[in-house]
C-alpha cells in the first residue's frame, strides 16, 4: 500500500512539475515573442523616422532652392539692373561724376550683401552647424528684407540644445507653416515664439491671415505632413485656424531633464 501511495506521490508531482516546466516555456515563448515584436516595431519606427529625416533634409533644400530663385529674381536682379542703369548714365559723361560712382558702388555693396545672406540658406547643414533658432532667424530676416510681411521672433527661457535630428523635423514643420502663410493665408503679421522650460521646449507660430477649415484638410497637405511629423518626434501638436488667422504650437520633451 505503501509502494501505491510512494507511486501516486511521485506521479502527481511529476504532474506538477511537468505542468511548471510547460508554464515557464509557454510564458518564456511569449515573452521572447513579445520581444521580438518590440524589437521590430522598434526597428519600423526607427526606419520611419530616417526616412522621414531623409525626407525632410531634401524639402529643405528644396525650399531653400525656391527661395534663391524668388530672391535672385526679385531682389539681386533688380539691384543689379539698377546699378547698370548708373553705369550707363555714367558712361558718356567724364566729369563731376564722383556721386554717382559712390551711388553705383553702394548698389554694387548691397547686392553683395544680398548674395552673402542668400548663401546661407544653401548650406545643407545649416541646422547641424547653427541649430533651429538661428535657422527661424534666416527665414524671418528673409522676410524682411523682402518685405513682404511683418514679422516678430521671440525667444523666452534659457536656450539648451536639442538633438539635431530632431532639430531639423522641427525646423522643417515650422517652414511648412511658413509656406502656407506665404502662399495661402493673404496674412500681414506673422510671430515665432520659442519657449524654452525645463521640461518642454514650446513653438508657437500664428499669422493674422484668412484662416481654412481644418477638417477640410486633405491627405498630403502640409497639415498632414506636419501631424505626422510631430507624432514622429513624440511632439504635442495644437493647430487651429480660423477667419483671424491660425496658430501651430508644438510641444516638444526637453529629453535631457
Amino acid at each position: 500500500m505503501e509502494f501505491d501511495d510512494l507511486q501516486i506521490v511521485i506521479i502527481f508531482s511529476s504532474i506538477v512539475l511537468f505542468t511548471i516546466l510547460a508554464m515557464v516555456i509557454t510564458l518564456f515563448y511569449l515573452f521572447q515573442k513579445k520581444k521580438v515584436a518590440f524589437i521590430l516595431r522598434e526597428k519600423e519606427k526607427e526606419k520611419e523616422f530616417e526616412e522621414t529625416l531623409k525626407h525632410s533634409q531634401i524639402e529643405i533644400r528644396e525650399n531653400a532652392l525656391k527661395n534663391i530663385a524668388w530672391e535672385l529674381h526679385d531682389n539681386v536682379g533688380q539691384l543689379l539692373s539698377l546699378a547698370r542703369l548708373e553705369l550707363n548714365i555714367l558712361q558718356p559723361k567724364s566729369v563731376n561724376n564722383a556721386d554717382k560712382i559712390q551711388e553705383v558702388s553702394t548698389i554694387i555693396g548691397d547686392s553683395l550683401q544680398e548674395i552673402r545672406a542668400i548663401s546661407k540658406t544653401l548650406n545643407a547643414e545649416v541646422i547641424n552647424s547653427l541649430g533651429i533658432v538661428e535657422s527661424i532667424q534666416i527665414e524671418i530676416d528673409r522676410f524682411d528684407r523682402l518685405k513682404f510681411i511683418q514679422t516678430k521672433f521671440e525667444i523666452q527661457g534659457e536656450e539648451y540644445d536639442l538633438p539635431h535630428k530632431d532639430e531639423i523635423i522641427l525646423f522643417r514643420m515650422i517652414q511648412e507653416f511658413f509656406s502656407n502663410t506665404i502662399k495661402h493665408s493673404q496674412a500681414t503679421k506673422l510671430e515665432v515664439t520659442l519657449d524654452y522650460s525645463p521640461n518642454t521646449f514650446e513653438i508657437c507660430v500664428n499669422d493674422n491671415g484668412q484662416g481654412f477649415d481644418i477638417t477640410t484638410a486633405k491627405k498630403g497637405s502640409g497639415l498632414i505632413n506636419i501631424k505626422s511629423r510631430a507624432a514622429l518626434i513624440n511632439t504635442k501638436l495644437k493647430y487651429d485656424s480660423s477667419e483671424k488667422g491660425t496658430q501651430m504650437k508644438l510641444t516638444y520633451p526637453n529629453k535631457d531633464n
